[in-house]
């Protein structure tokens, strides 16, 4: 399926009706039949929220149902619509672990339910922590990404690997460009090594023999022979980082190369055959330095036989909250550290920031914070200070920072309206304490000031899987 920036929507059951309000509010919603269709779509696709219409649950089924869509999608949200039904009704499937059950006709009120519950997604930061099961669902050798560009991407380099075609990866500065030649590498049955090369940090008078070598006494200072990367890469793979940098007089020589397969290493009359794939990367557009006349075009198409283009991490919001907790999650065992406590403001201005450096700047930042601030209860503000030394500018002011209101229901009366936020709340606050705590109830309850007896009522209020949050603690 094609990569969109609209939130998806995946319907099951006879929700045709709800279509048209939900594209109204910027979602893409998709209708399916069964629930085997649901859940192969939801392997492809990342899905916002799920609505179960109540045609689509067997009799006594709604525990089995829900029960599967938790297991087999952790981090989407269901909703099962029911125009009727019983109090019983909702607390098996408020049990079994939906999100939430609207108890009406209305296409609107579900459409609503499901704004409110995208909106509060990016605020609470219980609801992107990820498990070792769903961290190896969405990791992609070493690279971790929820987003359908990326996991486009990730495709495109299996089927890329099969192939010996040079390739060219274009992509801001801190994109990931070497792990997805090195992923292509791995992914290959090429036997050689991966030899990487950033060619603008080679001055230009030694870039010739560091490609292809040099024999000795072939100039001053060259005491011995040099085999150069392409023969240390023969049967491999030999990455050419910012290939832009390369200068033009060498440029020829590497097209020769690409072209024959044999290279002449400088002082060396004779070419030498080598059987190294070669993978090009550029932050830089190379097509205006071909105009420019820095850069030879017959060149460029001799590189760009595959394409591919890495996203910068702006244009996929959804993996700044996944990466900052991966981040987070790996530095703590690194340096043996206690997470720093985060607000819904601070998560909020993390989402909403632009990291021009992309992944490499978050992971710095990440970094940054934990050794600065461990165990640390940090909000919007302090992500705004903490931001300003990788930013290069002040970020722009958060929505809480600029006065802006919380999200409420208006739709509801004002005395039903707090009391579904508040359980809302409570509820969320629960869960995070158990998953903090690895389901223990005593020490659950310790942090959140209740009784043992208190918590457990709530538990059994809300239909909260204790099992369930033990089992999602981080890797």
């Amino acid at each position: 399926m094609a990569a969109t920036d609209q939130p998806q929507v995946l319907l099951l059951g006879r929700c045709a009706e709800l279509v048209p309000g939900l594209a109204r509010q910027g979602h893409e919603p998709r209708c399916l039949k069964h629930r085997d269709e649901l859940l192969s779509v939801a392997k492809k696709v990342q899905a916002r929220v799920c609505v179960v219409a109540d045609d689509a649950v067997e009799p006594g089924g709604i525990e089995e149902l829900f029960g599967l869509l938790r297991r087999e999608m952790p981090f989407t949200p269901s909703v099962l619509w029911l125009p009727d039904g019983s109090a019983r009704t909702v607390r098996d499937a408020m049990a079994a672990g939906a999100r939430d059950v609207v108890l009406s006709p209305s296409p609107d009120e579900v459409t609503a339910r499901v704004q409110q519950i995208i909106k509060e997604q990016k605020l609470l930061p219980h609801l992107h922590r990820f498990d070792k099961k769903a961290h190896d669902t969405w990791r992609f050798e070493g690279m971790v990404s929820r987003s359908q560009r990326m996991w486009d991407l990730f495709e495109t380099c299996v089927r890329t690997a099969q192939t010996n075609a040079t390739v060219l990866i274009l992509g801001e500065t801190g994109t990931g460009k070497e792990l997805i030649a090195r992923a292509i590498h791995r992914r290959s049955k090429r036997t050689g090594r991966f030899v990487a090369l950033n060619c603008g940090a080679v001055p230009e008078s030694l870039i010739d023999s560091e490609l292809f070598g040099h024999a000795r006494g072939a100039f001053t200072g060259a005491a011995a022979d040099k085999p150069g990367l392409f023969r240390h890469a023969d049967g491999g793979t030999l990455f050419l980082d910012e290939i832009g940098a390369v200068p033009l007089a060498v440029q020829y020589r590497l097209l020769r190369s690409l072209q024959e397969n044999a290279i002449r290493p400088v002082g060396v009359d004779e070419e030498i055959p080598v059987d190294a794939r070669v993978i090009a990367a550029t932050s830089s557009p190379l097509d205006e330095a071909v105009q420019a006349g820095t850069f030879r075009e017959d060149l460029l198409y001799r590189l760009d036989v595959i394409r591919i283009v890495v996203p910068p991490l702006r244009e996929r919001p959804e993996d700044i909250i996944l990466l900052f907790e991966y981040f987070c999650n790996k530095l703590a065992r690194q340096y043996r550290l206690e997470r720093p406590d985060l607000t819904a403001g601070f998560l909020d201005a993390l989402q909403g920031f632009e990291w021009p450096g992309n992944v490499r700047q978050l992971e710095n930042y990440v970094e940054r914070l934990m050794l600065t601030h461990t165990n640390e209860r940090l909000t919007g503000a302090d992500f705004d200070r903490l931001i300003r030394p990788f930013a290069g500018r002040d970020p722009a002011p958060t929505a809480r920072a600029s006065g802006a209101a919380p999200e409420v229901d208006t739709t509801r009366p004002l005395p039903d309206a707090v009391a579904l936020a508040t359980a809302r709340v409570e509820r969320a606050y629960i869960e995070t304490c158990l998953r903090e705590n690895n389901g223990r109830m005593g020490q659950a309850a310790r942090q959140a000031g209740v009784s043992r007896r208190t918590l457990l009522r709530k538990i059994k209020q809300y239909g909260i899987d204790r099992q369930a949050l033990r089992e999602r603690q981080g890797p």
